[in-house]
């Protein structure tokens, strides 16, 4: 009765690190499907279906920039206006361009919580 019990519970706590191995693993996507079901979306979009990015970073406008770009920039600098939130976030491996050869790196472009842009690097 004993080993039995054993047994029992030495298969429930390897199908335990089975499943968990399983779960850490990020789903791999092909160009056409990864564009299709993020490009425009919202952020919570990504995070629901690839997690945290592996890095992020956020756009900041060079000093100076404002006399290269023109008056648009000026007026806008004086209207007040809400300013737009941009960020880049990164992920590795998700996309896949050939039979087993995934990109190294997805870089997906956020302004204000959406999707505007998505790059796809081998660098």
């Amino acid at each position: 009765m004993k080993s039995i019990f054993r047994f029992i519970i030495a298969i429930t706590i390897l199908l335990g690190f089975a499943i968990n191995s399983i779960a850490d693993q990020k789903r791999v996507f092909s160009e056409d499907e990864f564009l299709a079901l993020f490009n425009g979306k919202p952020k919570s979009r990504v995070l629901k279906y690839l997690g945290e990015p592996d890095t992020k970073d956020i756009a900041i406008k060079p000093k100076g920039a404002d006399s290269i770009v023109g008056s648009k920039i000026r007026m806008e600098k004086n209207s007040k206006k809400k300013k737009d939130k941009i960020e880049m976030w990164y992920y590795k491996n998700v996309v896949e361009y050939a039979p087993k050869k995934t990109y190294l790196k997805v870089e997906l472009t956020l302004i204000n919580d959406r999707i505007v842009n998505v790059g796809f690097f081998n660098q």
